[in-house]
């Protein structure tokens, strides 16, 4: 008997360790680690675990319980096709430029880059660069080669500094432009350094932006563009209302109208005496027309109205100025008209050598008008500008002057190349041939 119940005794430890116990469950195997669960299942697994009950009755629960089948997983998104060899597209879309920056903590810092080669494939006899025309001979031309940075530190303060390379036929390097704004208040800035003086639509247009290669040739012979001095700007309601104003070194130019003003920045100060003030009104009721002069985007109805002036009193000259415009852009149509008067009366005794003896008023009007064939890829613009330097003179300085041209543009403008045909015509005196055919190619960023 006492063998039979050590027999029996052994048997029952076999089998009490031999059976599962309810508290202590087996761990699950782990899934492969390609078969993640998504976020979904995870989330409506957690909440599965959380609704059973907890302690020992637990187990005898699910067995007694159905058996569930799985919950199906959603099907994954189809992955999105990858560009076909040689589309760019998705790499470089539209704004990217203004996105080019790099964060060092509360400070931005943007490249500032313009590169414009030009050809030339024919030439009048007679054109002659101090007159304005684009080129004197056939060949090529290294316009501009700009490069600098602009930044923003925490919305607070803006700067730009940049460089132009190709002035002059040595190549030597000078300043285009160098400035910092603070923000005084909420819409309103203050800038200091060299900076173009607002006036003109076309002439605070940037250089890479216009719709044709050169800015009109009235604009390049009346407006101060860059100068040394203060402004404050300030725009309100989405541009609803703009203002601009500033005080700057006395403004300089050429005893040759076409030759414009000079963009003085006064390394050695403010050597010939005197001070100029600029200001300008600007509305856009409608919406912000956007950096370019041509409607790239076809955009709505847009609409931008403009006025400004500006009058110095240096120590050769009293100059001073006021213009008028209006852009409009429509579904890939641009049109923009501009009326600007100067004139310029010579100091009784100049601080420098003049050849002016009296007084003279010039009158220019401009219009121009282009359209989108392809939005942000190619376009068509003409131009017509009529210009009298002295209007108490007819000659041949009267000139109407007749652009046209297409221009296409890669990668959001950071690559545009522009084709275009200028004809000049003198209203007064002997008429010259300085037409030119000119092919523009450009980089800007």
């Amino acid at each position: 008997m006492r063998h039979l119940a050590r027999v029996a005794g052994g048997a029952a430890v076999l089998l009490a360790a031999a059976t599962p116990r309810a508290q202590e469950p087996e761990p699950a195997a782990e899934e492969p680690a390609a078969a993640v669960a998504s976020p979904g299942d995870a989330q409506a697994e957690g909440v599965e675990a959380a609704a059973e009950p907890e302690g020992a009755a637990a187990p005898a629960a699910r067995a007694s319980a159905p058996a569930r089948e799985p919950r199906p997983r959603e099907a994954p998104a189809p992955a999105s096709p990858a560009p076909a060899s040689g589309d760019r597209g998705d790499l470089l879309p539209p704004g990217f430029r203004e996105r080019v920056r790099v964060a060092l903590g509360p400070l931005e810092i943007a490249p500032i880059a313009l590169l414009a080669l030009q050809a030339a494939p024919y030439v009048g006899d007679d054109a002659l660069g101090q007159a304005g025309d684009s080129a004197e001979q056939p060949g090529f031309r290294l316009r501009r080669v700009r490069a600098g940075l602009r930044g923003d530190v925490a919305g607070l303060v803006r700067f730009a500094i940049s460089t132009e390379l190709a002035g002059d036929d040595e190549g030597t390097a000078r300043i285009h432009e160098a400035w910092a704004g603070v923000t005084a208040a909420r819409a309103l800035e203050v800038i200091a350094g060299a900076r173009t003086v607002p006036f003109s639509r076309s002439a605070m247009t940037g250089a890479g932006d216009g719709a044709l290669a050169e800015r009109p040739l009235a604009v390049r012979a009346i407006a101060p563009f860059t100068q040394v001095g203060i402004q404050a700007e300030g725009h309100f309601q989405d541009r609803a209302f703009s203002c601009h104003a500033g005080v700057y070194n006395a403004f300089q130019r050429s005893d040759q109208f076409y030759a414009g003003p000079s963009e003085s920045l006064a390394p050695l100060g403010n050597r010939f005496e005197g001070i100029a003030v600029a200001g300008r009104v600007a509305t856009e009721p409608r919406g912000p027309l956007g950096r370019t002069l041509q409607d790239v985007a076809r955009s709505p109805f847009r609409l931008g109205v403009g006025a400004d002036g500006f009058f110095s009193d240096g120590g050769a000259r009293t100059l001073y100025g006021a213009s008028a415009d209006v852009l409009v852009h429509a579904a890939g149509l641009h049109a923009l008209g501009e009326v600007l008067w100067t004139g310029a009366s010579p100091k009784a005794v100049p601080t420098q050598p003049i050849a002016q003896i009296t007084s003279v008023s010039s009158l220019a009007l401009v219009f121009e008008a282009g359209y989108m064939l392809i939005a942000r890829k190619l376009g068509v613009s003409g131009r017509v500008e009529w210009i009298d330097p002295n209007l108490d003179i007819d000659d041949e300085g009267d000139n109407l002057v007749l652009t046209g041209g297409a221009s296409y543009h890669a990668y959001d403008d950071l690559v545009k190349a522009q084709l275009e045909y200028t004809h000049r015509e003198e209203l007064g005196g002997l008429s010259s041939s300085n037409d030119v055919l000119l092919l523009q190619l450009q980089l800007s960023l």
